[in-house]
C-alpha cells in the first residue's frame, strides 16, 4: 500500500486581499511550509500540487531541482471540489491501487506539523481513514440554549483510500456538489464513517490577514 499526498493550492485568496501562498512568515512564503512537510515525510510516496500555472512558476523557484522531481504540478479547478477531482483523476491515470491512501491537505494550513501528519497517516493505515478535529465550542439549539453536543472543527489533511475517494468525487462531480472538505464529500456519497483524531491549534487555516497575527503569536510560544 502506498500513500499519496495532494496539496490544494489553487485558491484565489480573495478574502486575504493578496496571494497568501507567497506571504512571508518567518522568512519563508506560506506555500513552502506544507510542501516541505510533505517532502520530508517518510510515509508519503508521491506528491501532487494543484495550482495555477502562474503560481507553479513561483513555487518552482523555492525548491531545488532535486526536490522538484518529487512533486507533480497540475492545474487546479475553479472550486475545491473540482481541484480535488482533477488531482484524484490524475492519480487514477497512474493506475494506483484502490486501497492506496490519499492525504488531502489545504496548502493554506501552512503549519501542519510532522507529528500530526504522522499520527494521521498511521491511524489511517490501521483504520482506513483519518481527519483531524478541534473542539470549537458548544452547540446551541434552536432555543439558543446550550445543547449537549460540542461543535467540532474539521481540519486537514484528511485521509481516505483512493477507491472511495474517486467514487465519491465522481458522484459529486455529476451532482455539481461543492463540499466544504473531503470528509463531507465522503460522508455524503459513501458509507464510511470518518475516523477523527485530535488536531492541533497551530494547524490553522489562513483565510484572513488576522489569521497571520494569531499564528505569529502561536509560533512565538
Amino acid at each position: 500500500m502506498k500513500v499519496h499526498g495532494i496539496l490544494l493550492a489553487a485558491g484565489k485568496s480573495i478574502r486575504f486581499e493578496e496571494n497568501k501562498l507567497f506571504y512571508v512568515i518567518n522568512n519563508a512564503p506560506i506555500i513552502k511550509y506544507p510542501i516541505d512537510t510533505f517532502i520530508n515525510s517518510l510515509h508519503i510516496d508521491t506528491i501532487t500540487v494543484t495550482s495555477s500555472k502562474e503560481n507553479q512558476k513561483k513555487i518552482e523557484k523555492l525548491f531545488s531541482h532535486k526536490l522538484l522531481e518529487k512533486i507533480t504540478f497540475i492545474e487546479g479547478g475553479n472550486s475545491r471540489n473540482e481541484s480535488e477531482f482533477i488531482a484524484l483523476s490524475h492519480l487514477g491515470e497512474q493506475l494506483i491501487d484502490g486501497s492506496d491512501l490519499v492525504v488531502i491537505h489545504d496548502a493554506a494550513r501552512a503549519f501542519l506539523t510532522p507529528n500530526l501528519l504522522e499520527r494521521l497517516i498511521l491511524h489511517a493505515l490501521e483504520f482506513g481513514s483519518a481527519s483531524p478535529y478541534l473542539y470549537s465550542g458548544l452547540l446551541v439549539d434552536e432555543k439558543k440554549e446550550i445543547a449537549n453536543e460540542e461543535i467540532v472543527e474539521i481540519q486537514t489533511p484528511q485521509i481516505f483510500d483512493f477507491e472511495n475517494l474517486m467514487s465519491a468525487y465522481k458522484k459529486a462531480n455529476i451532482d455539481s456538489f461543492d463540499s466544504v472538505d473531503t470528509t463531507e464529500c465522503i460522508s455524503k456519497y459513501t458509507n464510511i464513517t470518518p475516523q477523527l483524531i485530535e488536531g492541533e491549534i497551530i494547524n490553522k487555516k489562513i483565510t484572513y490577514k488576522k489569521d497571520i497575527y494569531e499564528l505569529r503569536e502561536l509560533l512565538s510560544v
